[in-house]
């Protein structure tokens, strides 16, 4: 039995990605055919050294391709989406202590000013008015 001669991965890439991507796009949406692209591509680029033929290799980059995008189909679909927001992370109890003891050595105002950024998430304009 001859050992299969496969042309380089890249190869296929450039020569279907294209089309790929435009397949991608058109089972999962615009926004994530890249994302599902590049998931198939990873698949087949470790699953291409075990291939026992070089024939079809378009239509095996489809196939991979369609699987994947289902496998994203049914992800998505399995994700529970309420209009409601997150409810927010309670922050362990040492957490205040721990950023307390790092920042004590430092001056006054520099403290407030990370309290500012860190703990309240203010954004630096918000600092600065509220800093004066």
């Amino acid at each position: 039995m001859s050992a299969v001669v496969l042309p380089p991965f890249w190869s296929l890439v450039e020569a279907h990605g294209g089309e790929l991507l435009v397949h991608a796009r058109r089972m999962t949406g615009d926004a994530n055919g890249e994302d599902v692209l590049q998931d198939a591509l990873l698949r087949a680029l470790r699953a291409y050294p075990r291939l026992r033929h070089a024939e079809h290799l378009r239509a095996w980059l489809y196939r991979v391709t369609t699987t994947t995008a289902l496998d994203h189909l049914r992800a998505r679909r399995r994700e529970v989406l309420t209009d409601e927001p997150p409810a927010t992370v309670s922050q362990p109890e040492h957490y205040d202590d721990a950023f307390d003891s790092l920042i004590a050595e430092l001056p006054d105002g520099t403290q407030a000013a990370l309290r500012l950024r860190f703990v309240e998430d203010l954004d630096y304009e918000g600092i600065a008015a509220r800093l004066g």
